[in-house]
């Protein structure tokens, strides 16, 4: 009897195993021969389960983003005050460069593609559709916290998601580099402080 394959879950483990590659020597130098060794198939294989480089470079685009969500999603959950989310997205958001590393050097390389190449592609889309879901649940904590009056009425939500998503960004980077010498708690709270009057 032939063995019964779940076909996503077998795409998920391919991508993760796949971004671990290109976390490490990049996209374009990792070829599917490695990925396929490294998962324990044949090269042709690959094929059952993605088209091509590409569609396994979006799939892993998904498997990234939806990692970080449900990290960042768990860091708040219980969080009911909407500033304190902004706060700890922020902070949270900044520290996913230790836990998650491997996904924001895939990310950054994600990133570098889509801008250099100023294409279509599926990744690229995934991207700027993460970007702009993210930008809105954000801003959507920005609209419950001008509701209760913890910031000005006229402040614009999109704009402060759109720089609390770039702080994020930033900071993981630096984070990433200073490891040790940079204190993130401290940092983030600063910034933060300094976002916040801003939206007073």
């Amino acid at each position: 009897m032939p063995k019964i394959v779940d076909k996503q879950a077998k795409r998920k483990e391919i991508a993760k195993t796949a971004m671990n590659l290109f976390a490490q020597k990049g996209f374009d130098s990792t070829s599917i021969r490695e990925i396929t060794s490294c998962v324990g198939m044949g090269k042709g294989s690959f094929y059952d389960y993605f088209k091509d480089k590409e569609d396994l470079l979006n799939e892993t685009v998904h498997v990234l983003f939806s990692e970080w969500s449900t990290v960042l999603a768990l860091k708040i959950k219980d969080v009911e005050d909407p500033l304190m989310q902004l706060q700890l997205l922020l902070q949270e958001g900044a520290k996913l460069g230790d836990e998650l590393e491997q996904l924001m050097i895939v990310y950054i390389d994600i990133w570098r593609r889509s801008v250099s190449q100023k294409d279509n592609s599926e990744y690229s889309k995934t991207l700027q559709n993460f970007l702009m879901d993210y930008k809105k649940a954000i801003a959507t904590i920005v609209d419950a916290a001008k509701a209760q009056g913890k910031i000005r009425k006229n402040a614009d939500s999109s704009a402060i998601a759109t720089t609390l998503l770039a702080l994020v960004d930033g900071l993981c980077l630096h984070r990433m580099i200073l490891k040790d010498k940079m204190d993130i708690n401290s940092v983030s709270s600063d910034i933060f402080t300094i976002l916040l009057n801003g939206m007073k």
